[in-house]
C-alpha cells in the first residue's frame, strides 16, 4: 500500500505539474510583425492612419481551435487585459473558453516609420502585436490605407484587396499591385502595457 500511495502521489504531481507546464505555455505571448510587399509604379509611401482597423485571422494557443473569421483589432481599441493592464483586445475562445488578449508591441503608431517606404526592401513592417494565447495565422488585408505619390499628392482610404490606379496631381500614373502580407516573428522590441 506504501508503494501504491508514492506511485500515486508520485503521478499526481507529475499530472500538477504538466498542467501548470502547459498553462503557462498557452498563456505566453506570441510576438508577430505583420509586413507587407506591393509592385509599385510612382509611389513613394504606402500607410496606414493610427486608429486603423487590423484583421486578424486567429487560431487559440490551448484548445487549437480557430476562430471562424478574421477579428478587428485597432490601436485605438483599449480594454483591460487577463493580466490587468491595457491591451488592445481582449476576446474569448469559444472552443475552451479561456479569455486572451492582444496589444499593439510597436511604441505607438508612427506614420513615417511604419509601412511600405520607396527606400525600403522588399518586405515592409506595419504592425507588430504582442499575442497572449493566440497564434495569428493570417491578415486580411482590405481596406483603410493611404498611397502617396513621389510628387506628395496623397490618396485616402485606398482598398488594397485589388489593384490600385490613380493619376497623381502632375498627372502621372500612380499604381500600387500584386499587394501580399504575412505575418513573422517580430523582429522589434518588446512593447510596454500600460497599467491602469
Amino acid at each position: 500500500w506504501l508503494l501504491l500511495w508514492h506511485t500515486t502521489t508520485s503521478s499526481r504531481r507529475s499530472f500538477r505539474l504538466a498542467l501548470l507546464l502547459l498553462t503557462v505555455l498557452s498563456t505566453r505571448a506570441n510576438m508577430i510583425d505583420l509586413v507587407l510587399k506591393a509592385e509599385v509604379e510612382n509611389v513613394k509611401k504606402i500607410g496606414v492612419s493610427s486608429d486603423h482597423l487590423y484583421f486578424l485571422k486567429l487560431k487559440c494557443t490551448n484548445c487549437h481551435d480557430e476562430f471562424p473569421s478574421a477579428v478587428g483589432v485597432s490601436r485605438d481599441m483599449e480594454v483591460e487585459g487577463i493580466k490587468g493592464a491595457s491591451v488592445n483586445l481582449k476576446i474569448k475562445c469559444k472552443g475552451c473558453d479561456r479569455v486572451h488578449d492582444i496589444m499593439f508591441a510597436d511604441e505607438g503608431h508612427d506614420e513615417e516609420g511604419h509601412g511600405w517606404h520607396a527606400d525600403g526592401g522588399e518586405w515592409h513592417r506595419f504592425a507588430s502585436f504582442e499575442c497572449r494565447g493566440l497564434d495569428p495565422i493570417g491578415y486580411e488585408v482590405r481596406d483603410g490605407y493611404y498611397v502617396v505619390a513621389n510628387d506628395g499628392t496623397r490618396f485616402d482610404d485606398v482598398d488594397l484587396t485589388e489593384d490600385f490606379c490613380e493619376c497623381d496631381d502632375k498627372g502621372n500614373v500612380v499604381t500600387v499591385e500584386k499587394v501580399e502580407a504575412k505575418l513573422t516573428a517580430a523582429t522589434g522590441g518588446k512593447g510596454k502595457k500600460k497599467k491602469k
